[in-house]
């Protein structure tokens, strides 16, 4: 069998095409429209000279890639009339005798070229959201969360970073089985959805491992809304009484521009503090180092074995995330020996000290203060 010459990884859709995807609905509508004008205007100064339909076939397809089938098609008609108007019945370059079998014939063609198109944004679409959801909690994922959040990591607004790690995971999946794992982490990640706002990111970066990042008001707010979500975290119901506690490391972010890889390295180190303290919450405020990159990147740092994403729909403007993986789990970029001398500290940790229930909530602001 003869090999491909380029590697599938490096099969990949124009950064213009994405860039077209990515406008809303009114800026769409300007390039279609504008688009529309500049064939339209050409074919007036050639006149019968020229024949403009492949041009006028990039502006449908621009169309319904841009906006999907319905608005190729509605392209489609209106470019069929201005070159009716243009260029007069004769549907140049045809002649006179069978006009209306040559406009169906057209229509037909138009119809199917729209179809493919539209077809294949759909299933872009749909590949992108596979390839950036998790698929047994609905949240973003590790790659989606530094796509996104270098979005976020460059408001000129504060933000509050959260890594959080559910403590005993392990142990559950031992004693009653894997399922039950799963549905505490379902459960987890649908209790933090709902102490967020839509806009908020919430991404699982691991097996049992969560990032929440969001805009806050300022330092106090962000140090409530921390408090407050640690207090949630570790206040959910488990089976037969059995709650999971959540270590959860808090970076506050000040304004301005800052790194994204620095930023989910420094909450994690955050969350590790936490952890030793048994399910705490340990903040910390980012300075300027958080605006260059450490060595290395934390985005292929994944503590979570590769797993095939389950057919996932477009989830629209909904911002769905939940939290990163176990240490048991985690690659650890030293080697082997090192990643058993942590697990051993970790256990030791757990033994000395066994997590508590959290106390009393702190204050914290709603979610209009944010």
């Amino acid at each position: 069998m003869q090999e491909c010459s380029r590697p599938i990884a490096a099969l990949r859709v124009p950064e213009v095409l994405k860039w077209l995807l990515s406008r809303t609905p009114a800026q769409s509508w300007i390039i279609i429209l504008l688009a529309a004008d500049v064939a339209a205007l050409g074919d007036v100064v050639t006149g019968l000279r020229v024949w403009f339909g492949p041009v006028y076939l990039v502006v449908i397809c621009l169309a319904a890639w841009c906006r999907g089938r319905r608005a190729g098609l509605m392209t489609g008609v209106g470019c069929m009339t201005l070159t009716l108007l243009i260029n007069g019945a004769t549907l140049y370059p045809f002649s006179q005798s069978a006009w209306a079998a040559n406009l169906v014939a057209r229509f037909a063609s138009i119809s199917i070229i729209i179809a493919v198109v539209s077809g294949s944004r759909s299933v872009y679409i749909r590949e992108w959201w596979m390839a950036r959801t998790d698929p047994l909690t609905g949240a973003f994922n590790r790659q989606a969360l530094f796509e996104l959040g270098d979005e976020l990591a460059s408001e000129n607004s504060w933000r509050l970073l959260v890594y959080a790690d559910l403590d005993g995971l392990k142990k559950l999946n031992d004693q009653r089985g894997h399922a039950a794992g799963d549905r505490a982490i379902v459960a987890f990640a649908t209790a933090v959805r709902t102490t967020i706002r839509r806009t908020d990111l919430l991404a699982r970066v691991g097996g049992d491992e969560f990032v929440v990042f969001m805009c806050v008001r300022d330092r106090a707010s962000a140090e409530a809304v921390a408090a407050r979500l640690h207090e949630w975290m570790n206040r959910l119901p488990g089976e037969d009484g059995g709650a999971l506690r959540c270590s959860v490391g808090a970076l506050i972010v000040p304004p301005g521009k800052m790194n994204i890889d620095t930023l989910v390295r420094l909450a994690d180190t955050q969350m590790y503090a936490a952890k030793a303290r048994g399910a705490g919450l340990q903040m910390l405020v980012a300075d300027d180092n958080a605006r260059t990159p450490m060595s290395g990147r934390a985005r292929n740092k994944s503590r979570m074995p590769e797993v095939t994403p389950a057919l996932f729909q477009e989830p629209a403007r909904e911002r769905r995330g939940i939290p990163p993986a176990t240490v048991a789990q985690s690659v650890d970029p030293y080697g082997r020996e090192a990643l058993d001398r942590k697990r051993a500290i970790g256990a030791q940790l757990h033994r000395a000290y066994p997590p508590a229930r959290p106390s009393q909530p702190a204050p914290v602001a709603s979610k209009r203060g944010k």
